[in-house]
């Protein structure tokens, strides 16, 4: 089964399982095992899927991700959006898995949907959102509240 869609996404967030789905996603089609196993070593807190303005991840560098150094892989990054550009009006496109933390913002999963929304000039983004403690979470609770 296919689990990197909204509409999958959105049955889980539904049900409060939102977790769930992240983990059967990390591990099947969104080849992301690290990040699968790293949101089990401690305890989250799941905020579910919401529609954020892409300004609250400025900070998060556009183009390619600071991690790639090599040219190739560079450039088979904005392969991978260039294609997701031409596929985006019949994808399903699953939310960004984005975690809130003391720094801010990062993005877990989801660097090519990121920078595709940047390039297709998207203001707005589906996320699942988590958060690490109760501090943390209503401190990002309130931060949601203020985008409304």
């Amino acid at each position: 089964m296919k689990y990197g869609t909204y509409t999958i996404a959105r049955e889980y967030d539904g049900r409060g399982k939102i977790d769930e789905w992240m983990q059967l996603f990390l591990r099947n089609d969104g080849h992301n095992l690290a990040l699968a196993d790293g949101l089990l070593k401690q305890e989250r807190r799941y905020i579910g899927i919401r529609r954020i303005p892409l300004s609250l991840l400025a900070k998060i560098k556009s183009g390619a991700p600071e991690y790639l150094h090599d040219q190739d892989s560079i450039d088979y990054f904005f392969q991978v959006v260039d294609r997701m550009k031409q596929d985006y009006e019949n994808w399903d496109t699953p939310p960004l898995i984005v975690e809130y933390g003391e720094k801010g913002f990062h993005v877990a999963d989801g660097r090519h949907r990121l920078e595709m929304y940047r390039q297709m000039g998207i203001t707005h983004a589906l996320a699942a959102l988590w958060t690490t403690g109760e501090l943390l979470e209503s401190r990002l609770l309130k931060l949601l509240e203020n985008c409304r």
